[in-house]
């Protein structure tokens, strides 16, 4: 199918990213602070929870990319799954915000893995197919940087909602308990919807083959042979498991080092809202001067704003954490949406070197360096929490109303809490500087294969002159 994207189809299937960015953004603010402070599990066990099922998605993720690639149904190779995946959604997150009560630690644990398995799962199984047809919406250059810029307009509005309204939902109860159900209900209703108006409204532009792949562990790393994609993950990664890691320690940050609990969301607020507002700046930089030297411009901006945060005491006044949430988010900004732009590119270099296209594993291979960089980002805070001799709230009931009475906490843990916020982002920050100027993928050479690609598809992949040729061996020899 060749027919031109329209503005609605493009703007209902960017909205399909509510969900991959506003599901992440709750679970990175404050999945872990509700199993340690509501659930009762120690921090170790948390992080041991999305560890495993780490070991999981290494193989689920990729195996739904083929499973999608070989996928054929009136509908397409994609869309099927997110009818399916729209039901799923609803039920696997409000099952994961299930505050499961038991004296016994280990049966908490064991509902907890559960719950996360199961919500990883759906996870799976509709953001491959979806990150999939990101690349194969529209094959024009300028168009698919439009649709993927839209994308992460709704993702990181959806970051800023999610940020924001979680706890102030949790608020309205006089049960926490109760409160983070509604909050789940509420929030999987608002990330299934759009999946299911993509499956009526939105249409695959790349024919599948009629040879389908085979379910073998060459093809699940093929597309890390390729030396575009292998930089692409290595700066997607660096940057989500510097976002990740930021995330899962920043309420105990303002918690216990800045004691000011009651201004996390507007803290948040700040970090996240007006950079929502920069993704057309952000998209507009990349078309004139390149990806990477677009994301390299903004994560110098981030690194400043995590120095003026590794300086920020409590004496400071009110104003500054402000201040300084908003020069950060103004930095990650650039690390949210410049991968997902980068994507497609590589899609196209994947189809010039395995003679077919194949989205569906890179797409699986991206959905698991996300979920990675996720999982990473909360066991290395919860390790560092444990080892630190984090010292958990109680919950007192006054008059049918619950609260959580903060204790203060040893010296080891708010020099840990100072030192994994700003460190070790500084360092994934320097990393993506690095990849980024390696980077071979400009404007000029994927409008080039793009035009080389569409040549190859008239002729079922046979090069049709000597000229042609040269051609694609030059592209291999630098893209791949």
């Amino acid at each position: 199918m060749t027919n031109k994207l329209t503005r609605r189809e493009g703007v209902t299937f960017a909205a399909g990213d509510l969900f991959g960015g506003g599901a992440q953004v709750i679970i990175s603010f404050y999945y872990l602070i509700f199993l340690t402070d509501v659930v009762g599990l120690r921090p170790g066990l948390a992080g041991l929870v999305v560890l495993i099922s780490r070991i999981w998605d290494a193989i689920s993720d990729p195996l739904m990319g083929v499973i999608t690639d070989n996928t054929r149904s009136r509908f397409g190779r994609r869309k099927p799954y997110f009818l399916a995946g729209s039901i799923g959604i609803v039920i696997a997150f409000v099952l994961l915000w299930f505050p499961v009560a038991s004296e016994s630690a280990a049966w908490r644990f064991a509902y907890v893995l559960f719950s996360y398995l199961f919500y990883s799962t759906i996870q799976t199984m509709v953001m491959v197919p979806y990150s999939a047809m990101s690349a194969e919406i529209s094959m024009d250059y300028t168009e698919r940087n439009w649709v993927n810029g839209m994308r992460l307009m709704f993702s990181t509005a959806s970051t800023a909602l999610s940020a924001l309204v979680p706890l102030e939902i949790v608020r309205l109860f006089s049960s926490v308990q109760t409160g983070y159900l509604v909050m789940a209900l509420v929030f999987g209703v608002l990330f299934a919807i759009p999946f299911l108006l993509i499956f009526l409204g939105a249409a695959e532009r790349v024919p599948a083959p009629d040879e389908r792949s085979q379910f073998d562990l060459s093809l699940f790393i093929a597309p890390l042979r390729i030396r575009s994609f292998r930089l692409l993950v290595g700066i997607y990664v660096a940057c989500y498991l510097a976002i990740d890691v930021v995330s899962a320690i920043f309420a105990y940050y303002m918690n216990y080092y800045l004691e000011r609990p009651a201004e996390l969301n507007y803290v948040i607020g700040a970090l996240l809202v007006v950079p929502v507002f920069l993704v057309p700046v952000v998209v507009r930089m990349a078309n004139r001067q390149g990806k990477a030297r677009t994301i390299s411009l903004f994560v110098l901006i981030w690194a400043a704003g995590l120095i003026l945060l590794s300086l920020l005491t409590p004496a400071w006044p009110w104003w500054a954490i402000y201040a300084v949430a908003l020069v950060i988010g103004c930095g990650v900004i650039g690390g949210i949406v410049i991968p997902w732009l980068m994507y497609p590119d590589t899609t196209d270099v994947g189809e010039l070197a395995l003679g077919k296209r194949v989205s569906g594993s890179f797409s699986g291979i991206m959905t698991l360096m996300r979920k990675t960089a996720g999982a990473f980002g909360i066991f290395i805070v919860s390790t560092v929490l444990e080892i630190a001799g984090y010292v958990p709230p109680v919950t007192e009931v006054i008059d049918g109303v619950s609260s959580e009475q903060l204790f203060t906490q040893p010296d080891g843990v708010i020099i840990a809490l100072r030192t994994v916020v700003t460190g070790l982002p500084l360092v994934l920050i320097v990393v993506i500087l690095i990849l980024a100027a390696r980077y071979p993928i400009t404007k000029q050479v994927s409008e080039r294969l793009g035009a080389l690609l569409a040549r190859l598809r008239e002729r079922d992949g046979e090069p049709s002159d000597e000229q042609t040729r040269r051609e694609i061996e030059e592209l291999k020899q630098t893209l791949t």
